[in-house]
């Protein structure tokens, strides 16, 4: 099977901890924020309808689930070396 080319660029904005805890989740299923996305896609063709159900979230509802993301995240890096040298690199840059 030939592999198609990656010439698209999609741009979208979400809040930074979406994109912390989603990175977190792809990060432990081996794949890149591009690739869940391009899966999404495929999906989303295939099946032509969303690859999951859509349930409504209350905003208080996401914020608690956002939190709990950004502790989990605070968590592992004090108990992960790799994680912390990360953190310092990048509030030198």
């Amino acid at each position: 099977m030939k592999r198609a080319t990656r010439s698209e660029t999609l741009q979208m904005r979400v809040t930074p901890g979406v994109k912390r805890a989603a990175e977190q989740v792809l990060r432990r299923l081996g794949l890149t924020m591009t690739e869940a996305i391009e899966l999404f896609l495929h999906r989303l063709i295939v099946d032509r309808r969303l690859p999951f159900d859509v349930v409504a979230l209350d905003p208080a509802t996401l914020g608690q689930l956002e939190d709990e993301w950004g502790e989990e995240q605070r968590i592992r890096q004090r108990h992960d070396p790799r994680a912390q040298n990360k953190s310092k690199t990048r509030r030198r840059a």
